[in-house]
């Protein structure tokens, strides 16, 4: 069975960087397309030259259009695909369900991954992106291998999941949150043909404020009420790598086209050494335990550099 290394390339350097350690695939966001600041996106020169790349190093291609097109931006979401398509991109990664649909009409032949966006939650939404012409689903990081075997007899679309712990619990549904949309409308940025993007981070805007982030006060009325964030972030995964492969994930992604170039080249390094020693028939990956703590500490360290420089940039959108 083959099993994939999604990586992010939020850069050339870091799409450089991810093929030469091993990635069997890294995604890339164009400017104003996708929900992450403009930093992290590239240019279309840009992706056409890491496209090239990926191809020469054996690697694939995925574009991120997970913004939801309006009926009059539609068709210029599907241009900049076959476009996107021409220069050596092999798949995209999506949200909108109708633009899928365009898309398996229109590039008949591509790879078509269904974003954390859509907010995939039960056996049936598998169904229902097969249907739309989907090859491969993202499953949310609270599924553990009975949620993933279920899904796998369910339906034959590829299972895609982050390389991240299994964690239940938390208030959000990953992919489902626009509170940020209710608070304020103020990012407008005009960028490789987009005009319009501006209010939610589903609409291309680059400012959220971080709602997740913030305590909330839980609590029955008159009772001493608990403070806890609205979202547990869940921990770099290693022990249970086997157990999802045997289950039938055949791409795991890893995720930060925000995070330091050095960062991800270490981690497609340690993830490409695990996955080939599971496929291999590996089933303890203890022997790793010390370097993915290491890992684990930069991660947890650069996520909280990131969350705090947009803290203060939500804190300054209120003005």
């Amino acid at each position: 069975m083959m099993v994939k290394l999604l990586a992010p390339a939020g850069s050339l350097e870091m799409a450089r960087a991810a093929v030469d350690e091993g990635a069997d695939i890294i995604y890339v966001g164009p400017l104003g397309f996708s929900r992450r600041p403009y930093e992290s996106e590239m240019s279309d020169d840009a992706i056409r030259e890491a496209a090239a790349y990926a191809r020469v190093g054996g690697a694939e291609l995925r574009v991120v259009l997970n913004t939801f097109p309006t009926p009059y931006d539609f068709g210029r979401f599907v241009d900049k695909a076959v476009r996107y398509a021409a220069d050596g991109a092999s798949g995209f990664i999506v949200t909108d369900v109708g633009l899928m649909r365009a898309l398996r009409r229109e590039i008949p032949d591509t790879v078509l991954h269904v974003s954390i966006g859509s907010g995939i939650s039960n056996l049936a939404d598998a169904a229902f992106y097969r249907d739309a012409g989907a090859d491969v689903i993202i499953l949310p990081y609270r599924w553990d291998v009975a949620e993933i075997e279920s899904v796998r007899r369910a339906s034959d679309i590829g299972l895609e999941t982050f390389l991240f712990e299994t964690v239940q619990t938390g208030k959000l549904c990953p992919g489902k949150c626009i509170m940020s949309s209710y608070l304020r409308f103020r990012d407008w940025l005009e960028v490789e043909g987009s005009r319009d993007f501006h209010g939610s981070a589903n609409r291309g805007a680059k400012e959220c404020y971080r709602v997740c982030q913030a305590n909330w006060e839980f609590g029955a009325a008159g009772a001493d009420p608990v403070e806890i964030k609205l979202r547990r972030d869940a921990r770099l995964m290693l022990a249970q790598l086997p157990g999802f492969v045997a289950a039938g994930v055949t791409c795991f992604k890893l995720s930060g086209r925000e995070r330091p170039v050095g960062m991800i080249r270490d981690l497609v390094r340690f993830y490409r050494r695990a996955i080939d020693e599971v496929v291999a028939g590996a089933s303890d990956l203890d022997h790793h335990a010390a370097e993915l703590a290491e890992l684990r500490g930069r991660w947890v360290r650069e996520k909280a550099k990131r969350v705090d420089t947009l803290m203060d940039r939500a804190a300054g959108y209120v003005g």
